[in-house]
């Protein structure tokens, strides 16, 4: 069976950015894009994808709301939050919500890959 990555970004830019890393890793796999967090849920709610890549700062309900609820819906979501926020408040408020990574923008495919072979 397919594993499927969400990438939730409200930047279109980034979203490719981020797709594009994943299809070079050489792994089969199914790519969603949400682009708010509400969105996300709600996918979240019907894919249920092996993992997410969560963007924190988007309008509506942020990245760490999101990430909160996605796990009131299913507590083994494996989130990785990338940001370019640079405060611990973000970090340790994503860290306690229970993500499995934390990446900082302006990250290069490395950081995409690491967080693929860690988690799917």
């Amino acid at each position: 069976m397919v594993k499927k990555v969400m990438i939730v970004e409200d930047s279109n830019l980034m979203a490719s950015v981020i797709s594009n890393f994943i299809k070079r890793s050489g792994k089969e796999l199914q790519i969603i894009t949400a682009h708010s967090g509400e969105e996300s849920v709600e996918i979240y709610k019907s894919e249920k994808p092996d993992l997410v890549f969560m963007d924190i700062k988007m309008p509506g309900m942020d990245g760490i709301t999101a990430l909160e609820k996605i796990k009131q819906i299913d507590a083994n979501a494996k989130v990785v939050m990338c940001t370019s926020l640079k405060d611990t408040e973000s970090e340790e408020r994503s860290k306690k919500a229970g993500c499995v990574g934390y990446i900082m923008k302006p990250f290069n495919s490395n950081d995409i890959l690491d967080a693929l072979d860690k988690n799917v």
